[in-house]
């Protein structure tokens, strides 16, 4: 027992200092990269021709057609379906069958890279997630540690974005409530050491943080509690209004074109031409936060670029771009609780500092990720206000529970839902949908009969056999139907066929639709048929009942473990 406990804590603990080690390492670099590649971008920034007061700079075109040159060849000659996100992460922490591929993790990191670095209005916290994923999963394929895929997935979460926001409570709560979407103490302490390796790291390049470094915590609580239960709700309806933008335009793509190369380039000129004008709108919005903080802007200047960051937020991601979706939202979320606050301003309350900023962007960014307890603790990490992150909570309690109303827990469950994953329904979904009825087949016998044998033939098999149920099928074997020896007994002067419609289960269904489809099933056993309608097995109520009971438990070992 002692051993075993040394064996079991040194893994624990290797397996988090390694992946917080590596994934800190990584996203330092891409953190680095993005802002070093963002400030060549924008030192050419000269204006061209002056609009209505607002500069004009082809600088943004020029770099982003670039850009998209670029991740159209990485696409093209990689053999790269589809860049992956968070999405996926997720889908792999609860699947067994879906592991992380690791070549298109890391193109689809630098893909985000490219698209970040070249003024797309993009995210790094996605890519980021994902790339953290990636490497937990890549290192447990190469380990024979105890722990499972799940544990090291979330171990790469949590350094991502611990490493991002410099928030290792943050970091360790986002993997547990995005990603694994349970608590345990097999995984919780591994992602702690993961996370505070990351942050501790991160803590080297940046220790005054990366975000929110000069807030103003000096504010009156009450109104703005007060203001904040008016902001949750308008955080609900942008943020639905954003995922729904992305969503609708990514399914009607084919409307604009059906070239991918054509897309990008039209999303390229559009963002282009807006940023050109507007260049807070690009990039991933770090430096437009740090100004609306200071109360650089306008109101009228606030409205534009919320109305258009959005707009390009949602043409970038939908058409050929890659990157994530936090980063634009915290942007958004600034936006509007610097709006409110101009208005509250306006109108004499003027002691609310930075706290309906920061509440909006927790609020926002929370509906779209579906994380808001980790929203708040990265708030209260960051800021080190009690004051500010009590003012968040108000805030994002409200606009989490609309947006989850209307649109559902989070963008990245959606996502899943369009590939016909029901992450939503937790665990148990997902394992019993990789679980065919034909992984079920082989274990129960059945009497099978062609449809021109005679009734006394028919009731002598009765006799030497248990089977209270006859399926009837042709020389190809095609079921057509089925007759209980009761109905035998009884209609001697009927066919012989009593049922030519019966309730059947395709060979390929998975397990999770058949426990639906059967629900109301009444009988000895249920017809399994191929694509062609061949009788190839039955199944009865058990078999799918014990598949259940086993999933079951595997997932309580899992998640209370």
């Amino acid at each position: 027992m002692f051993w075993r406990t040394i064996n079991i804590t040194f893994q624990v603990s290797v397996t988090g200092i390694v992946i917080g080690t590596i994934v800190s390492l990584c996203s330092i670099g891409f953190v680095f990269g993005v802002q070093n590649a963002s400030n060549f971008r924008t030192s050419f920034g000269s204006c061209l021709f002056d609009v209505g007061g607002l500069c004009f700079s082809v600088a943004p075109l020029i770099f982003l057609f670039i850009t998209a040159t670029i991740i159209i060849i990485v696409k093209k000659y990689l053999n790269i379906a589809r860049y992956h996100g968070p999405a996926d992460v997720i889908l792999s922490a609860h699947s067994n069958g879906t592991d992380l591929d690791v070549k298109t993790g890391f193109l689809s990191t630098f893909a985000a890279f490219v698209s970040a670095s070249g003024g797309a209005s993009v995210g790094q916290y996605g890519p980021l997630v994902h790339l953290g994923g990636t490497i937990g999963s890549l290192i447990k394929r190469y380990t024979q540690n105890t722990l499972t895929r799940d544990v090291f997935i979330g171990c790469g979460v949590a350094a991502a974005i611990s490493a991002g926001f410099n928030s290792p409570i943050g970091g360790m709560i986002f993997a547990h409530e995005a990603i694994l979407r349970h608590f345990s103490f097999r995984a919780i302490a591994p992602i702690a050491i993961s996370s505070v390796v990351s942050a501790t790291i991160a803590n080297q390049f940046f220790p005054s943080g990366i975000l929110f470094q000069n807030t103003d915590a000096d504010i009156a609580v009450l109104p703005s509690v007060s203001i904040s239960l008016l902001l949750g709700p308008i955080c609900a309806i942008i943020a639905v209004v954003f995922m729904r933008g992305l969503l609708s335009l990514q399914a009607n793509l084919n409307k604009i074109s059906s070239s991918e190369v054509q897309r990008i380039y039209i999303a390229a000129l559009i963002c282009g031409l807006c940023g050109g004008m507007i260049p807070e709108i690009l990039g991933l919005g770090g430096d437009t936060i740090e100004g609306i903080l200071a109360n650089s802007y306008s109101l009228a200047f606030l409205f534009i670029i919320l109305i258009f960051k959005l707009c390009v937020t949602v043409v970038c991601l939908s058409m050929g771009f890659f990157g994530g979706v936090f980063s634009p939202a915290l942007v958004l979320g600034a936006s509007v609780g610097a709006i409110l606050t101009a208005i509250a301003s306006q109108v004499g309350i003027n002691i609310l500092g930075d706290s309906l900023i920061l509440a909006a962007m927790a609020a926002l960014s929370a509906s779209v990720i579906g994380a808001p307890i980790a929203s708040i603790v990265i708030i209260f990490e960051l800021t080190q206000s009690y004051d500010l992150a009590f003012v968040a909570i108000t805030c994002v309690a409200s606009s989490c529970v609309i947006s989850n109303v209307i649109f559902g827990h989070s963008f990245f469950d959606k996502q899943l839902l369009n590939r016909n994953f029901k992450i939503s329904r937790g665990r148990t979904e997902i394992l019993l949908s990789e679980i065919t009825v034909k992984d079920l087949l082989g274990k129960n016998d059945f009497l099978k009969v062609k449809s021109n044998i005679l009734r006394k033939e028919l009731l002598q098999m009765f006799e030497k056999s248990e089977f209270t149920e006859v399926y009837f099928v042709n020389d190809n074997g095609v079921l057509l139907g089925k007759t209980k020896v009761n109905a035998l007994l009884q209609k001697k002067n009927t066919t012989l066929i009593e049922d030519r419609s019966p309730l059947t289960l395709n060979i390929n269904l998975d397990v999770s639709d058949a426990i639906v489809k059967v629900s109301n099933f009444v009988g000895e056993s249920i017809p399994v048929v191929d694509h062609d309608g061949k009788l190839v097995g039955v199944l009865n109520e058990a078999d799918l009942f014990l598949q259940y009971l086993k999933v079951q438990d595997a997932i309580s070992h899992i998640e209370k473990d």
